[in-house]
């Protein structure tokens, strides 16, 4: 450091940098060559677009970068632009299985009977526990959503009626709106109209039931045994074998309904998808944009040192390589001559 220190402090060394520094300005062909340079480096176009004179400026590897940034951006978005264009084409299949111009209520009529035919299993499940319960059959800690009976009964009765005269009106229909049953074959259409109706009379027998055990519950009406017995049959008995006969007949519009959950997935993760190819895009032509500028700048700073430090040099060389130049000319022989 005190090296460092008495260099700067002479005056010497300031003498010498005036006349290095001198010597640069006053060069004029050594200077202007150098801004020639860096002025058709400054005026090059950015990485992505093709340069009409890639090789105009020395060192300066233009085709090599071009097909290094546009390898890099493509490799990136690659694998999304491959994952959208699967997703896309799986997603179209999927439309083609469960929507129809003629009938565009169907695909909300799948997403009703899956919805149905989810709630009349649970409705079922409850059904069940609560009579294994009742007949002293436990396997543990049941779950308190299967302790709502009245979520069964709900399921059982008032659902059920409602899914069991849709699907009456549907399958007796010579298009059907919400459904594909008439589509299909004369012998599942009547054994499932055989079901529907059936359904639709239990379902109202365990509402007139459910009411009279309300009425029962709330002093309206006088319980006896045989009534009581005939509300446990129907409760207990009817609800649990109503909610499986409308789950069954739910179950074939239940599938496509789990389709149309599957478009739904299917664009949320083409969405996420079309981001990250965005981001991915973004990334590649940032990272390659800013790589060419540091190498520009990069460019500029040792070519400026270079043209500080060899111009002096150059200068000191250049009497002697024109003495050289002198004598060594001198001595050259000159061409003989063809007669």
């Amino acid at each position: 450091m005190e090296t460092i220190y008495n260099l700067l402090s002479s005056t010497a060394f300031w003498v010498i940098v005036a006349v290095w520094f001198f010597i640069c300005i006053v060069w004029v062909e050594r200077w202007r060559l150098v801004l020639d340079r860096l002025g058709k480096l400054f005026l090059k176009p950015i990485i992505f677009k093709d340069d009409l004179n890639p090789e105009n400026v020395p060192f300066y590897p233009r085709k090599f970068m071009e097909d290094s940034a546009n390898g890099f951006r493509d490799t990136l978005k690659r694998p999304f632009a491959d994952l959208i264009k699967a997703f896309s084409g799986w997603i179209s299949s999927l439309i083609n299985v469960i929507h129809s111009k003629e009938h565009p209520f169907r695909t909300f009529g799948f997403l009703i009977f899956l919805a149905s035919f989810l709630f009349f299993v649970l409705a079922d499940a409850i059904a069940i526990a609560n009579t294994l319960a009742a007949i002293g059959v436990t396997f543990g800690e049941i779950p308190e959503i299967l302790t709502r009976f009245d979520i069964a009964v709900f399921g059982g009765s008032l659902l059920a009626l409602i899914i069991g005269i849709v699907l009456v009106f549907e399958i007796r229909a010579p298009e059907s709106e919400f459904s594909r049953y008439s589509t299909r074959d004369e012998r599942t259409k009547a054994l499932s109209l055989g079901i529907a109706m059936l359904v639709a009379v239990m379902s109202f027998i365990t509402l007139i039931a459910w009411a009279l055990f309300r009425l029962i519950a709330i002093g309206e009406l006088q319980s006896n045994p045989i009534l009581n017995g005939i509300l446990n049959w129907v409760l207990y008995g009817m609800v649990p074998i109503n909610s499986a006969l409308a789950a069954a007949i739910c179950f074939p519009e239940a599938i496509r309904g789990i389709a149309v959950i599957g478009i739904l997935l299917g664009w949320l993760i083409s969405g996420v998808l079309y981001l990250l190819d965005y981001a991915a895009t973004i990334l590649g032509s940032i990272g390659p944009f800013f790589v060419d500028i540091l190498y520009r700048l990069l460019y500029i700073s040792v070519d400026i040192l270079q043209w500080l430090i060899s111009t002096p040099i150059q200068a000191i060389v250049w009497p002697f390589k024109k003495i050289f130049e002198m004598f060594g000319g001198e001595n050259k022989t000159p061409p003989a001559r063809t007669p």
